[in-house]
This record gives C-alpha cells, sequence and structure tokens, in this order.
C-alpha cells in the first residue's frame, strides 16, 4: 500500500507521532521498503542516529542493493564519528551505483582519515567523469583544493580555487548556498549533539557555573534536574513564568510557557528554563534574533560573529500578567509556527527591514536606539555572548577534538546559529543554538542569508599564489605550511565583508 506525503510532512514538523505511526506501520508491513525508510528518516530528522541505522539495515534485509539506505547508513556513521565505518558504507553504496555523491564522500573520508593522496585520486576521478550540471563538482573542487594544500602542493590547488571561482561567477547565490549547506551537514561529528538541547543545557549550565559572564537563563533537564528545579522554584529568585521545551524541538513546535511549576515537574525528555518576561518590545510585541557566527579555523581557533542578522517577531501583543490568556502566538518568536494567523504579517519587499513580523538586526538596533537605549552597545555584547558561548565550546575541546580527528584542511568552516532575546534594559540573552541555520525563508531572510552566505564563500576560497606574489613570498608558500596557513587567514580576513572577529 502505498504511503502518503502526509506521513513526510509529519515527520517533519510532529516527529514523535510520526515514529509512533511508523512502528506499527512497518510491523505491519515488515517487508515494506517504503515503511522502514521512513522510519529510518523519522530517526533521522531527530539525529537519532544509531536508531536510524537498525532501520536503514532493516531496509537492506529486504532490499541489499538499495543505494539511498546504503548511502544513508554511510552518512549516519559520518556523523557519529565511525570514519573506517563510514567509509566501507560509501564504497558498497559506489559498487551497487557508482554515483558521485558516493564517491565524494569517499574521497572526503580518505582526506579527514589522513590517506591524503587516496582522497586527492578519488576527487579527481569523480571531477574527470562528472556530468558538467553535477551538483558534486563544486564540493569537490573545495575538498580536491583543501586536500591539495594539505599534501603541499599549493600551485596545483590554486588551480581548482580558481575553477570553482569560475562557477561562483556564474551561479554566485546557488553556488555558495549550496556549499555553506553541505559544509554543515558534513561538519565534525560532535556538532550535531548541540542540536539536543539537554546536551547544550547542561554544556551552559556547566559553562555559567565556571565563566558567569554569559547570560543564559537557568535551565532544568527533566526528569533528572526534577529535585533541582523544584529547590529553585521555591527559592529567592523564582520567576513568575517559565517555558518548557522538547529536548528535540524546532520552529517552536511543543514549547509551552506556563506559571506552573508543578505541571512542568511531571513532564519528561524537555528543558526547563527561566522565562525571560521583561523582554524589549517592537510595537508591544515579542522577538528574538538569530545571530550567526562563523568558525573559520579550529587550529588556531579564529571565529567571526556576522554583524546583521534576522528578528523574528510574534504576531499577538505581549502581555505575561496570568489572566492575559496569551498562548504560543505571543510567547514564541518562531514565525514558521505562526504561518495562516491573522496577526502575522511578513513584507515581500526585502528592502522593507524594519516593518512586519521579519526584520533585520541592524533595524532593531536602531530601533532600541531611537527608544532611548543603545543599540551599539547590545551589539558589543552580543559579540561578547558569542565569544563566551564559542569559549565554551573551546573548553569543552570541541576544536582540539575536531583539529586532532584528521589533517588541518579535512574540515570546511562552520557556520551555526544563535538566538537571543534582548531584554527591556537592552541586554541580550543567550537563549538556543542552530547547529544547521535554515538559509531560506522570507525574501528579507534570502537577502540577509544571501549576502551572508558570498561572504562565506569569498572568505573561504581564494588562489595563494598569484602574478603579483614576491618571490620570497612565494618560496614560502611553495615549501612552508605555515606560511600557507598564514596567508590564507589574512586573505579571509580582508573579505569578511560584515563579519566581525571574535575576540578569543
Amino acid at each position: 500500500m502505498p504511503l502518503t506525503d502526509d506521513i513526510r510532512d509529519l515527520i517533519e514538523h510532529e516527529t514523535s507521532q510520526a515514529q509512533a505511526l511508523l512502528r506499527d506501520l512497518a510491523t505491519a508491513l515488515p517487508k515494506s521498503v517504503e515503511a522502514h525508510m521512513l522510519l529510518a528518516q523519522s530517526h533521522l530528522r531527530r539525529l537519532e542516529f544509531s536508531q536510524a541505522i537498525i532501520h536503514y539495515r532493516e531496509t537492506l534485509a529486504i532490499e541489499p542493493k538499495n543505494d539511498e539506505a546504503l548511502r544513508s547508513v554511510g552518512f549516519c556513521l559520518l556523523a557519529m564519528g565511525d570514519y573506517e565505518g563510514s567509509l566501507a558504507a560509501f564504497q558498497q553504496a559506489f559498487s551497487v551505483s557508482s554515483g558521485a555523491g558516493a564517491l565524494r564522500f569517499i574521497a572526503l573520508l580518505f582526506h579527514r582519515l589522513g590517506r591524503v593522496e587516496e582522497a586527492i585520486q578519488t576527487y579527481e576521478r569523480l571531477l574527470a567523469n562528472a556530468q558538467p550540471t553535477s551538483a558534486e563538482i563544486s564540493p569537490s573542487l573545495q575538498g580536491l583544493a583543501a586536500a591539495l594544500r594539505d599534501a603541499g602542493r599549493p600551485i596545483d590547488a590554486d588551480h581548482h580555487i580558481r575553477h570553482l571561482i569560475e562557477r561562483f561567477r556564474r551561479e554566485p547565490m546557488s553556488l555558495a548556498s549550496g556549499l555553506v549547506n553541505r559544509n554543515n551537514s558534513d561538519d565534525f561529528h560532535e556538532w550535531s549533539p548541540l542540536a539536543d538541547k539537554s546536551r547544550l543545557a547542561e554544556m551552559l549550565t556547566a559553562r555559567k557555573a565556571v565563566d558567569p559572564a554569559g547570560r543564559f537563563p537557568e535551565s532544568f533537564v527533566l526528569p533528572a534536574d526534577r529535585a533541582a528545579l523544584e529547590a529553585f522554584a521555591k527559592g529567592p529568585d523564582a520567576p513568575a513564568l517559565y517555558i518548557v521545551k522538547p529536548i528535540r524541538g524546532s520552529g517552536g513546535q511543543g514549547i509551552s510557557v506556563t506559571a506552573d511549576v508543578a505541571a512542568a515537574l511531571d513532564q519528561s525528555d524537555v528543558v526547563v528554563q527561566r522565562y525571560i518576561d521583561r523582554p524589549y518590545l517592537i510595537e508591544g510585541r515579542k522577538g528574538h534574533c538569530r545571530i550567526y557566527c562563523l568558525i573559520a579555523s579550529a587550529d588556531p581557533l579564529r571565529a567571526y560573529v556576522y554583524s546583521e542578522g534576522i528578528v523574528r517577531i510574534a504576531p499577538e501583543p505581549y502581555d505575561p500578567s496570568p489572566d492575559s490568556g496569551g498562548g504560543a502566538a505571543m510567547h514564541v518568536t518562531n514565525t514558521a509556527l505562526h504561518l495562516g494567523h491573522p496577526g502575522l504579517s511578513i513584507s515581500q519587499d526585502p528592502q522593507q527591514d524594519d516593518v512586519g513580523a521579519i526584520r533585520s538586526l541592524s533595524a532593531l538596533l536602531r530601533r532600541m536606539t531611537a527608544d532611548g537605549l543603545d543599540g551599539g552597545a547590545a551589539f558589543g555584547e552580543i559579540k561578547a555572548l558569542v565569544e563566551w558561548h564559542v569559549r565554551m565550546l573551546a573548553a569543552h575541546g570541541l576544536f582540539a577534538r575536531q583539529a586532532a580527528s584528521s589533517p588541518p584542511r579535512g574540515f570546511a568552516p562552520k557556520l551555526f546559529g544563535l538566538d537571543v532575546l534582548i531584554d527591556a534594559e537592552g541586554h541580550p540573552w543567550l537563549i538556543e543554538m542552530q547547529r544547521t541555520p535554515a538559509a531560506r525563508g522570507a525574501p528579507l531572510v534570502e537577502k540577509i542569508n544571501g549576502e551572508m552566505y558570498l561572504t562565506c564563500f569569498r572568505m573561504g576560497h581564494f588562489p595563494l599564489i598569484d602574478d603579483a606574489t614576491p618571490p620570497d613570498l612565494l618560496a614560502a608558500l611553495r615549501s612552508d605550511d605555515g606560511a600557507r596557513r598564514r596567508r590564507a587567514a589574512e586573505l579571509e580576513y580582508a573579505a569578511r565583508g560584515k563579519f566581525v572577529l571574535l575576540d578569543l
């Protein structure tokens, strides 16, 4: 029996419900490839990689040459940090289909495993045989150039970088956004657990205990922190309201706000946070800022914050009083959750950055200044908050482990998002992190993200050597990887656009 698109939509928006339905369906239809694949995809949607692998392998037991299932097993193992297992899975997938996508992952894995010459040969094989319109060409040119630089062949690397830049000039937006999204998907596996709100809350709470400079609301993971939450609710700093979030929720799904801590205490697999009940209001409505951070290098650690961003505003006026009757449309600012709400107005003119439910960060800062606050100081505090967050990741060892896991250029730069709430005094609070922030959206979102993605490309892709390179620098770039890395950092900084270097 065919499965409908409704189930795929359910996986995207109500994953737990979809999983329960699909488990029953896979039990009822044990030979259904589609049922097992969709069940696997529902786990992949929640970044539950080990569970996804179980169901992909159930698919392969039914259909051993299912190319999508083979590649998905490889991707899950990559996301879990099992490079050898992932390599074997992609090699098996390539033996079945000879697909360019599997071959690119084989090259990527050779590079990360330190088998740099095999990576180069595999990328060259892919590029020699790929169709001119293949989506694998641009990431393969990027990967080949990185492997050649790690192999000490900067002139050969520059040849492929120039080819990539020519492709970028023909299709700048699609190429730049495609590379950012690929790089985020193929990032170091320790970024994935940070998408789990409980894991992130534990890390941020621990960091705040040793470095209290970062503003992050008190957070409790249930059921583990039930006793701590009970004690907090009885203490002198107990808030009037709490916000309750599913640990793997996204897009504002499943969030609730309550004054009754007892109701929160009865829940499991949620994060309960002190609710910031005095936010800065935009025309009487609550909003939050999406702030972008770019990790350009793990070793040495080099990172930037983007000085523009996106502000999303709730569709109903804010009134936190107990008798206001306000629900998600007042408290939750994720505009995707409120599509169809009569109070949600989204401008279709990307030049309008201070109207409707989606605005620019710069418009918000201007408005704050007009309201008697200091928008410039607020951005300075946002930058400091991003620095605090990146220092936390560094103290946790993420960047050191990434650097130790592969040759220097085995990983591309990493772009991630932070959701920040500005309070009534103009101070930013870190609310959540988005490991792979969405690229698409309203016209203003695409304008802001588009400019940022173009900048990301320019910061990461440039020849190190040209006809004007002085002889002494040319000699150093040919022979000394330290010189190559210093030169790359200089060129990256020169192309930074609206990115601001963090003080780490």
